[in-house]
Formats: structure tokens, C-alpha cells, sequence
């Protein structure tokens, strides 16, 4: 395996301490579909923030990667509780999405900040505490209705592209989720989904930067690090976590 993620050094939840953070890699694929490799995610970006030097505002333990035999699932259910009752921050590097699905069920009381191109039930279901980033015009109609009724707030990709980042409900501590694919293909090919219609890079980096609330758990999916052989897709990741930590 190549170096700890950020400069960060190997370790276990045993030597992280509060405040830090705790790096795990959850290496699922996707189930079908053309674009597969999200598989090959974390260690990419654990290789990718080596070569451009770059270190975290934070310290803390990089986990290494999750072992997907058996029931890995509860495994992760049980180690991201451990870290939040520690007040360690899991930064967990998906994947597929069912390991953002995964962290949610594990932390369903806290509110959630949604960055992807399609709203998914599992997410609309939830409290109304949730902020949706990044949707374009394929919402299904019954997830929309969920949301709608339960008053969540959403922006698309255009109105963040044109500088309409303001939400009324921010909370005050969250779940960030990043799911890749809420980028344009024309900037971050590496996606398991193809977004023509996506955000640019720097406003995500932005809008996450200008967030105030204290992230519990952060979880990034959806990043196919083969299709994007200029690394663009890992660099918008590895920027929009930095800039999430500074805050949180």
C-alpha cells in the first residue's frame, strides 16, 4: 500500500486522539455500469496527496483500508461510533455510495450536507435537517416530494456556479457526503457518473470552505480514479476535504 493519505502516518483508532481524524478507505465498486473503479479510490488519492505534498490542517491516523469480507458494514458502523464518541472525525474514502449509506445509518440523528446530481430516497427519507448541493433537473418525482415536504433545503449546480450559497438552516454540526459524480465530466472525468451538467471544482471547494458548521463524519463516493488520467477528480477531492477540515 502506498503512504498514509496526506502525509498522515499509519496507525489504528487507538492512537488517533480528540480532535483528530481518522482516514479510512472503504474500497467497494459499484455494481454495474460501464464506469466501474471506484474500488481503486482510496489508495489513488492516498498516492495523489503524496505527490502534491500536501498535509492536512488537522492530526490524526490513517486506518488504512476496510476489509470487505464478511460483514463490513457493521464493522464500519462500529468503528465510525467509536471514533465520534471519541470526538474523532471520520474521514472515510469511498467507494461506492453504499458506504456513504453505510456512515448515515450509523449517525442517523445528526444532519447532512448532500453534495451529488440526483437526490436519493435513502438521504430524503431522513430528518429535515439536510442541505442537497449540486442537483440537477432529473430528480425523481416521489424523492422530491420527500423533499419538499420535509422542507429541505437544496441549490443546484447552477445557482452555486452563480454564487447563490447562502442557506437559511445551517446547522451546527453535520455529515458532509461528497459524491463525485456532482461534478461536471468537463472537469473531473473520474466519476462513476456522467454529469454534464455539474458543478465546477473551485465553487464545491468554495461552498464547502464557506460552511460554518463542525463536521462529525466526512464521506467522499463515487470517484473512478482511472477514468481521469490528468488526476483532476482526485485534486477537486483531495481540495474539498482540506477545505472542509479547515473549518471543521
Amino acid at each position: 500500500m502506498v503512504a498514509g493519505y496526506a502525509g498522515l502516518p499509519f496507525g489504528d483508532f487507538s492512537q488517533c486522539e480528540a480532535g483528530n481524524v481518522g482516514v479510512l478507505g472503504v474500497p467497494s465498486e459499484v455494481d454495474s455500469g460501464p464506469r466501474i473503479g471506484s474500488a481503486l479510490a482510496p489508495d489513488a488519492l492516498r498516492k495523489m496527496s503524496q505527490q502534491l505534498g500536501t498535509d492536512l490542517p488537522v492530526n490524526g491516523r490513517d486506518l488504512g483500508n476496510l476489509g470487505l469480507s464478511g460483514d463490513w458494514s457493521g464493522a464500519l458502523i462500529q468503528l465510525v461510533l467509536q471514533m465520534v464518541d471519541h470526538d474523532i472525525i471520520p474521514v472515510v474514502l469511498g467507494g461506492a455510495s453504499d458506504v456513504a449509506s453505510v456512515v448515515l445509518r450509523a449517525l442517523p440523528n445528526l444532519p447532512v450536507v448532500a453534495a451529488m446530481q440526483l437526490t436519493r430516497a435513502d438521504v430524503a427519507a431522513r430528518s429535515e435537517n439536510t442541505i442537497w448541493l449540486g442537483l440537477n433537473g432529473g430528480q425523481p418525482t416521489d424523492v422530491w416530494d420527500q423533499i419538499s415536504q420535509r422542507r429541505m433545503e437544496w441549490r443546484t449546480a447552477r445557482q452555486l456556479d452563480e454564487g447563490h450559497s447562502e442557506f437559511s438552516g445551517m446547522p451546527d454540526c453535520a455529515i458532509l457526503w461528497v459524491d463525485i459524480s456532482v461534478i461536471d465530466l468537463g472537469h473531473a472525468a473520474g466519476a462513476i457518473s456522467l454529469n454534464p451538467a455539474g458543478m465546477k471544482p473551485e465553487t464545491l471547494v468554495s461552498v464547502i470552505a464557506t460552511m460554518t458548521c463542525s463536521w462529525k463524519a466526512i464521506v467522499i463516493t463515487g470517484l473512478a480514479p482511472a477514468r481521469d488520467t490528468r488526476g483532476m477528480s482526485e485534486l477537486t477531492v483531495i481540495e474539498t476535504l482540506h477545505a472542509a477540515l479547515r473549518n471543521g
